[in-house]
């Protein structure tokens, strides 16, 4: 038994002492009270700082004002009097609407305790308060609403692109990013005392100097996901030959991008090409044969192609290289592209885009 203890002190102390717990460099774990859900909204003077923590059902939630995030940290730690506040494990990053992005993710890359490869998610018409103190009922609270959200996204492709230090870095190299956008709605299901209130994935905030200029809907994580070269599975519903709805799985897809340049050194468009894998899912062919899934396969490609314009044409319109096309210009051309005299996303709106789009789907599995 004594080896037992010994064994769990040893790996345990470590631990603690590596992250500070607001000025405490250890406590025992039943004095600790672990923040699993961090959110910060912004005010007139200062901030607003609310906690989700681990273990408290009644009242997993605590909120602080200051004039700065670290002041308002210490507010809230001198409310948790009985308990050690400790971050060290802090699992999710909300934002309220109208809350400055920037200054937070400094912050978060500043600190001791948070970790910038956590996932940061944005509220529209929200306040961050609202939805940890709102969200959820009993063992499954905000954060562990949040953590299924960020499981689905791993699922489509890769989340790491939607992570503090990912937004940090994209909004610091290129002058913006994609982040996770939030909505504040009511569940499906009944809590014990009442309708019980829910996060769901809304879509993506198109994020520029801080602010989000543009919205992108959930379903256009394929377009985003193929060309970033990140897709993982994914789903999307055609109306067939007899009008009724097929579903196919996304399976693979990859997208091939070829700088043009001109004589004189310039970037004058891109050409890029993508090819898209999937399966049928729900639909039968079987009366049609081919001629059923060569429109299926025709209808797949306009949907993608017309999705990639679209996402195309924002990032032209804004300026914005928000799907990342200025990393890859660069791995294909690095001479010529530190030879561009001017950023690559101020040359978004002039460059000539060629898309081509590839698509192929399979009806696996049919039992005779």
């Amino acid at each position: 038994m004594k080896k037992r203890a010994l064994l769990f002190y040893l790996l345990v102390i470590p631990l603690l002492s590596g992250c500070s717990i607001f000025g405490t460099s250890y406590a025992h774990l039943e004095q600790l009270r672990i923040v699993q859900t961090l959110g910060v909204d912004g005010r007139e003077q200062g901030v607003r700082l609310t906690l989700a923590t681990a273990g408290e059902e009644e009242n997993p939630c605590l909120s602080a004002d200051g004039v700065t995030i670290s002041a308002a940290l210490s507010r809230a730690q001198s409310r948790s009097t009985e308990e050690a506040l400790f971050c060290g494990h802090v699992r999710q990053l909300v934002l309220g609407e109208r809350t400055e992005l920037a200054p937070f993710l400094r912050f978060v890359g500043r600190s001791a305790d948070l970790r910038l490869d956590t996932p940061l998610w944005l509220l529209r018409d929200c306040s961050a308060e609202t939805l940890l103190s709102g969200t959820g009922s009993g063992s499954r609270g905000i954060t562990e609403i949040l953590s299924a959200l960020e499981t689905e996204l791993e699922q489509r492709g890769d989340s790491r692109s939607f992570t503090a230090g990912h937004v940090l870095q994209s909004l610091e190299q290129r002058g913006s990013a994609l982040v996770c956008l939030l909505d504040y709605t009511r569940a499906a299901e009944q809590g014990k005392k009442g309708p019980a209130q829910t996060a769901v994935l809304s879509g993506f905030a198109i994020v520029q100097d801080g602010q989000a200029r543009a919205y992108l809907k959930a379903e256009e994580l394929l377009g985003v996901n193929l060309l970033r070269n990140h897709l993982g599975v994914d789903q999307l519903t055609l109306r067939d030959l007899n009008n009724r709805s097929a579903v196919l799985e996304i399976r693979r897809g990859s997208s091939r991008l070829k700088p043009l340049w001109a004589e004189d050194g310039s970037l004058h468009g891109l050409d890029l090409t993508v090819k898209v894998e999937a399966a049928l899912l729900e639909g039968d062919n079987r009366a049609l044969g081919d001629e059923y899934l060569d429109d299926l396969v025709a209808k797949l490609e306009a949907a993608v192609s017309g999705q990639l314009r679209s996402l195309l044409r924002r990032a032209k319109l804004l300026q914005a290289d928000y799907l990342e096309l200025g990393p890859r210009v660069e791995a294909a051309s690095p001479l010529a592209f530190q030879r561009l005299e001017r950023p690559f996303s101020e040359l978004l709106p002039e460059l000539e885009i060629s898309l081509t789009v590839q698509g192929s789907i399979q009806h696996e599995y049919d039992m005779e």
